[in-house]
């Protein structure tokens, strides 16, 4: 999921910049954008970071509950 919130942040600025407002990619602005894409990749880390927490909860619920099933003879 992060690689997706990643994907669309890079895809969102560059259609938005470059596309719909037709700025071209200019030599000196290459820094600021290479700031804007670490920004767009620190933004994916943070929503992996958030995401396992929340997960692992029902993951270890879920695999308890799995394998103290009482199977039928």
């Amino acid at each position: 999921m992060s690689a997706v919130t990643v994907l669309i942040l890079i895809l969102y600025f560059v259609i938005d910049n470059f596309v719909i407002q037709r700025k071209p990619w200019l030599a000196e602005c290459t820094p600021i954008y290479i700031q804007y894409f670490v920004k767009f990749f620190i933004i994916g880390i943070t929503v992996l970071v958030v995401a396992v927490p929340e997960g692992l909860p029902l993951a270890v619920t879920i695999s308890l509950a799995y394998s103290v099933k009482v199977r039928p003879e």
